[in-house]
């Protein structure tokens, strides 16, 4: 009786076990982003997102005030479970989206798990860098930002148009008949 109940225990501990790996996140085997959002931000000061890093690049973020367009990012610093990613100051009152990438030469190797938010308040608690000697920002049609265009692709109707396209391109231009634009003569040289 005692050896069945040992063993019972024995088989339930390891189904526990077995479905514990199953309900474990799957990672990147090139690199991982793990990290603890910050809910508020000190207004006036430069907000300090501590993260743990596995893999290597260049760790960078990106954000974006709310309802506006154009994201903005700075570079990181990857040093493992110490890395960290120092972000501008902002106005009381302002709200940021932000999210993280580790990018290897041209190709992404890990990326955080979804979007955060946090609101900028003169009350916040959370950790704000002192002293920054260095602080690359890149923003809109910069080639390390994300241009604008990005929200205007993801507003585009899954409306399938057959035929010519509505409007033309600057090589052949068409007016609103589908005729034709020709282009005016070059001009003459004295």
């Amino acid at each position: 009786m005692k050896k069945t109940a040992v063993v019972a225990v024995l088989l339930a501990a390891m189904s526990l076990g077995a479905q514990t790996k199953l309900v474990q996140p799957q990672q990147n085997a090139n690199g991982s982003i793990q990290y603890t959002p910050l809910t508020c931000a000190r207004g006036g000061e430069l907000p300090l997102m501590q993260l743990n890093v596995e893999g290597k690049g260049e760790l960078r973020a990106y954000f974006r005030r709310l309802n506006t367009t154009d994201w903005c990012s700075v570079e990181g610093v990857n040093e493992g479970p110490l890395s960290r990613v120092v972000l501008p100051k902002f106005d009381p009152g302002d709200e940021i989206e932000y999210f993280f990438t580790l990018i290897d030469g041209r190709r992404v190797v890990a990326r955080s798990q979804r979007i955060y938010r946090l609101k900028v308040t003169n009350e916040c608690e959370a950790a704000w860098a002192r002293h920054v000697t260095r602080f690359a920002l890149s923003c809109g049609d910069d080639p390390g930002g994300i241009p604008s265009s990005i929200g205007a692709g993801f507003a585009v109707n899954d409306e399938f148009i057959d035929g010519e396209p509505p409007f033309s391109s600057p090589d052949r231009p068409v007016d609103r008949d589908g005729r034709t634009i020709e282009p005016p003569p070059p001009p003459q040289q004295p």
